[in-house]
Formats: C-alpha cells, structure tokens, sequence
C-alpha cells in the first residue's frame, strides 16, 4: 500500500535529486524507496540466529537444514 510522505529538503539537494531522478528514469519516490531498502534491509534472523551462522564445520556445513534433516533421522532411524 502506498501512503503520501512529506519530507523537509535543502533546495540544492532537491535540484541534486531531481537531476539523478531524471538521469535514472525513476521517480523521486522510487529512489527514495529503492535507497532505504538497500541500506535497510528488513531482517529475517534473529541476534541469536546471526551469532549461531557458520558454527558447523565439516560435511554439513554446505547442506541445507532440510537436507541436514534427512541426513540425521535417516542416521538415527535408517532408511
């Protein structure tokens, strides 16, 4: 959904922008939105998560966590 925003700019920043809108062919607001998304992503993981990444080393390092799945009950249980 999209919903208005108004924002309080330098003049020469306004010109600067308008320049690189029409340089990019997006609008100001496409910029702006494209801008914020870049340098703040929406985060999928939690601090715990972050902290845990990369901890298993070895041949299931690489696998994905179904994979690792499978691999583990198929040790445990057999095929």
């Amino acid at each position: 959904m999209k919903s208005k925003l108004t924002l309080s700019i330098d003049k020469k920043t306004i010109t600067k922008a308008r320049k690189l809108s029409h340089k990019s062919k997006k609008s100001l607001s496409r910029l702006f939105e494209e801008y914020v998304e870049r340098e703040m992503p929406e985060k999928t993981t939690t601090p715990l998560t972050d902290k845990l990444t990369g901890i298993i080393k070895g041949k299931f390092s690489k696998m994905s966590y179904k994979k690792l799945r499978e691999t583990m009950y198929t040790e445990k249980y057999g095929s």
